[in-house]
């Protein structure tokens, strides 16, 4: 439906608060054309789908996306596995999928979900952007990987500039719960992926650690 990226901005939005439902039918989205966008839609989507597919008969993949709002909403439509989605602000509750929304706090996750819940956790654009602290960053992370599966994928996503960031983020506790991997994605030759604008957007590709390593119950990474 391409001739949808032609209505202009207002009438998509006029379209949306008649109907989110029709709007999602019709194809209508208010995506960023920022460059990180793209490489999240295209590429990274392109590697989440490609691993998690799963054959007939078995149930999809889960996937939680942290940070919703109306530029992302349409992301359940890019990734084919069951999406769920969180943002502590209550306003956008309206961009999530009915019973899998959740108004809260990225640092809670474990309130609202069970253990080992998620296949794929996307956290993009939360760090500098409301999550400031390497206090809040370590328990983001614990809590992210309560909620993964033990094979699970975390990909965080963040500006890697100083007036974003008052911490090394590879240096911090929360960090040390999670191995990096590189995933294979063209153009990518490490778990670490700069995208070369002036944000420095910066995607790192992780999985839970599991053999010689624990998170307490108290969310504080310690050796097993």
């Amino acid at each position: 439906m391409r001739f949808l990226e032609k209505i202009p901005y207002a009438l998509k939005r006029l379209l949306f608060r008649i109907s989110p439902a029709l709007a999602k039918t019709l194809g209508v989205d208010f995506r960023l054309r920022a460059f990180s966008r793209m490489f999240l839609e295209q590429e990274i989507f392109g590697y989440i789908n490609q691993q998690f597919r799963r054959g007939a008969g078995t149930p999809a993949a889960r996937c939680l996306f942290i940070g919703l709002d109306k530029h992302n909403w349409h992301y359940d439509r890019l990734l084919d596995l069951d999406f769920y989605s969180m943002d502590l602000n209550p306003r956008n509750a309206v961009y999530g999928q009915a019973n899998r929304h959740v108004v809260g706090s990225a640092t809670e996750l474990s309130a609202y979900y069970p253990p080992r819940s998620f296949d794929v956790v996307v956290a993009n654009g939360l760090i500098g952007f409301g999550l400031d602290t390497e206090e809040a960053f370590d328990q983001l992370m614990f809590e992210c990987h309560r909620v993964l599966t033990d094979d699970g994928v975390l990909v965080l996503g963040y500006n890697d500039k100083p007036d974003r960031l008052s911490f090394r983020v590879e240096q911090a506790a929360g960090f040390q719960a999670f191995k990096t991997f590189e995933p294979g994605i063209p153009g990518m030759t490490g778990a670490r992926h700069v995208v070369a604008d002036k944000f420095q957007h910066c995607y790192v590709f992780l999985r839970p650690r599991r053999l010689g390593y624990a998170v307490d119950a108290v969310g504080l990474a310690r050796a097993a």
